[in-house]
């Protein structure tokens, strides 16, 4: 056996036996029980389709009323990791997620392989919870190998598909409690709505989704006078047109393999955002925010794009009795600045578009030190920070304080390297840790800057 047959062999016995040695996928669904709630969950009937884009399948189960779990799984042969969603319907309870392996899976002997220790893992697990396997059969999905087992328990019935596609294993379970036998017809149905979707199918529901939520563009004059610019704000040199950010993690079994983009940002040739995109930790697109001037004010819109792993945006309310200010519609934020006579950054306030204070940051300046306080929109003190920089301007070290006693919480130190112009493209953050009593700071984050400029 060659060194690449043994590391195939290795890394599908330790995908298999890891996913089934956690029982993953069924765990959170078994754990629950049996019994229908009291109050009737939804039906199955019509739901749908969820679709997951960053799993690539759609299901016929409620887009709006499911649960998330992020995989995160340390084996031998390196981490894996995917997404496993769930719900609680009037049929049946059902999850539907996806691990990762490090490569491709899908021939005969590693599927026989993996199918082979899923049935052998499936019924040992099972007789430990006092059931038993009580059928099994081969299934495809859109010509990919795959596998059914059927369950049975004293208070249910449990299916569990897996199908291999490349270097993903697909799981979905359902599981139907005596009380809802009468709806098992209807349940198992679900399980033959999964699909996969194509390539082209997801770039065009990302594009779509993503096109739904670019804000309409805001005046870009008259222009507010102001003694700065977001640029010079962000401590940018020359005529810079476009900053893309990406971030990876320097420690932690994902160390140096997940580098991804966390904002681009616009700038017009004054120096100031025109558009400002951002991006969550799996690297997608979550917010768009253009800038411009209404009224005679600094002013942004911003739209939020909403993904399946995500928990909707928390709206707060308004204290009991209290009268709702009006907003504007046309935009979601105002600003305001003001500098010192060297047209460094005193403070900047956001507002919200009724007029309310959203959050304010204040900055004072000490040699090469400056100290920054972020008071919340009540005006308490809700973050405060110590920036120390070199002699060039670049942030070279940070620390963070508790609010409430001045205690410090952590503290970075920074180094980098440069474009011709000065801009760093490449940014180490490193994390003060104490071992044995003696305090060093170890490599933390890498941060990088791809810069375009006018």
């Amino acid at each position: 056996m060659g060194p690449q047959e043994f590391t195939l062999r290795f890394s599908l016995r330790a995908l298999v036996l890891t996913v089934l040695a956690t029982v993953v996928f069924v765990s959170p669904v078994f754990a629950q029980g049996f019994s229908v709630e009291s109050k009737s969950p939804p039906s199955v009937v019509g739901a749908g389709p969820f679709v997951s884009l960053e799993g690539r399948f759609s299901i016929a189960l409620p887009a709006g009323t499911h649960g998330f779990r992020p995989l995160s799984l340390d084996t031998p042969a390196g981490r894996l990791s995917g997404d496993a969603y769930n719900w609680t319907m009037k049929e049946g309870r059902y999850t539907a997620g996806f691990v990762n392996g490090t490569q491709s899976m899908e021939n005969a002997e590693a599927t026989a392989t993996i199918f082979g220790n899923i049935r052998q893992g499936m019924t040992a697990w099972a007789t430990s919870k006092n059931g038993k396997l009580i059928g099994e059969r081969s299934v495809e999905l859109d010509k990919h190998p795959g596998l059914e087992v059927k369950l049975e328990f004293p208070e249910a019935i449990l299916w569990q598909r897996f199908y291999v596609v490349s270097s993903r294993l697909f799981q979905i379970v359902l599981v139907v409690s005596t009380d809802q036998r009468p709806y098992e017809v209807e349940a198992v149905k679900v399980l033959d709505s999964f699909k996969l979707l194509s390539e082209a199918e997801v770039a065009a529901a990302v594009k779509a989704k993503e096109s739904a939520a670019e804000p309409s563009p805001l005046p870009q004059e008259p222009v507010a006078a102001r003694d700065g610019s977001d640029a010079a704000d962000d401590r940018l040199r020359g005529a810079v047109k476009t900053v893309l950010q990406e971030s990876e993690s320097l420690s932690g079994p994902a160390a140096g393999n997940d580098r991804k983009p966390s904002s681009m940002k616009y700038y017009n040739q004054d120096g100031n955002l025109t558009k400002q995109e951002r991006y969550d930790y799996k690297g997608n697109l979550s917010e768009i925010t253009v800038f411009g001037y209404l009224d005679g004010a600094r002013v942004s819109n911003s739209k939020g794009i909403e993904r399946p792993y995500n928990p909707p945006p928390i709206v707060m309310a308004s204290p009991s009795g209290a009268p709702k200010p009006k907003s504007d519609p046309r935009y979601s934020n105002k600003f305001a600045f003001r500098y010192d006579s060297q047209k460094r950054l005193l403070e900047k306030t956001w507002f919200h578009s009724n007029g309310e204070v959203q959050i304010r940051y204040v900055y004072k300046y000490s040699g090469n030190q400056r100290e920054e306080l972020v008071y919340a929109h009540d005006g308490s003190l809700n973050q405060r920070y110590i920036v120390v920089f070199d002699d060039k301007g670049n942030e070279i070290e940070q620390t963070s304080f508790e609010t409430r006693d001045g205690s410090v919480r952590d503290k970075y130190s920074y180094t980098y390297e440069f474009d011709a112009k000065g801009n760093w493209t490449k940014r180490i953050t490193s994390k003060s840790v104490t071992k044995y009593n003696k305090v060093s700071f170890e490599p933390a984050y890498a941060h990088y800057r791809t810069i375009t400029y006018y």
